[in-house]
């Protein structure tokens, strides 16, 4: 029997922010918790890119790779600065910038997954940036860092996959200096969200299932402590994640009436994605 190749086995440079199929790099257990089904799902991801050292045979989303560049835009790293990155995953957005902040800077980046953080490692040894690019397994609602302490925190298609949003942006300000600024890309709902793709483990791993509306994300970032609020819509290439006839043979839906709701959920916009950059006070 021939054995399908797993996106975990395919993707060096993937991100969570995929095209959402019936082979998904989250496959959770029933008796996994989703934090529990998130964290096992990129350790595999990361531990499968430390084993093979291949180059990525997908490309993301363009609305992710126009955001990433838009991150960096607003961010402009620069010599000195102290820059902090929120679910570094692969560690390649640190290592971005650790190159520009050098050598009296610092580029410092947080995951929840082991395998992760030691192919960050590996890659910082590689390049001789290990004085500069610093990484820590953490948890993005418990910061291991002092009050006050970085000139920018960053995050990249994370806060969809952390259940307790507010709690998460709280820690991203607290760890800020006055002044200095949150900057996220991240997936948004454009309509309500049926139940059926909310509470679906395998949609909450893809980004989808725990992704909230902008206005909801403006909200939580001010009672966080944010001020100037800026929002940059990158919706366009993002509809791809919601391909009506993929999701439902993933989710193997057979109810007409679930159908059905996945159906409206798209039709009334579905899911997009932006860009937000908030200032501390």
């Amino acid at each position: 029997m021939k054995k399908e190749k797993s996106c975990c086995e395919s993707s060096v440079d993937a991100n969570c922010c995929e095209p959402i199929s019936a082979e998904s790099c989250c496959q959770p257990i029933d008796t996994e918790s989703v934090e529990e089904a998130v964290k096992r799902s990129y350790g595999q991801l990361w531990a499968s890119q430390l084993a093979h050292k291949s180059a990525s045979s997908r490309k993301k989303l363009a609305s992710m790779f126009t955001a990433h560049r838009g991150l960096l835009k607003e961010l402009k790293p620069r010599e000195g600065m102290k820059v902090l990155d929120i679910g570094s995953g692969n560690g390649e957005t640190v290592l971005t910038i650790a190159e520009k902040v050098k050598p009296n800077g610092k580029a410092v980046g947080v995951d929840f997954s082991p395998e992760g953080i030691e192919l960050s490692k590996e890659k910082a040894k590689e390049r001789e940036l290990e004085d500069v690019a610093e990484f820590h397994l953490a948890d993005a609602a418990e910061l291991p860092f002092p009050d006050n302490t970085f000139d920018a925190v960053i995050s990249e298609c994370v806060v969809s996959l952390i259940q307790d949003k507010q709690r998460a942006l709280r820690e991203k300000v607290r760890v800020l200096k006055p002044g200095g600024r949150v900057i996220m890309h991240d997936v948004v709902t454009l309509a309500p969200m049926p139940k059926s793709l909310r509470e679906n483990r395998k949609l909450y791993c893809d980004c989808v299932g725990g992704a909230v509306s902008l206005e909801e994300y403006v909200e939580m970032m001010k009672k966080a402590g944010l001020t100037n609020i800026k929002t940059v819509d990158f919706t366009k290439g993002v509809k791809k994640m919601i391909n009506l006839d993929v999701v439902v043979k993933a989710l193997n839906v057979k109810d007409d009436k679930t159908a059905q709701e996945i159906v409206n959920f798209a039709r009334k916009g579905g899911v997009g994605y932006a860009l937000l950059v908030g200032t501390k006070k």
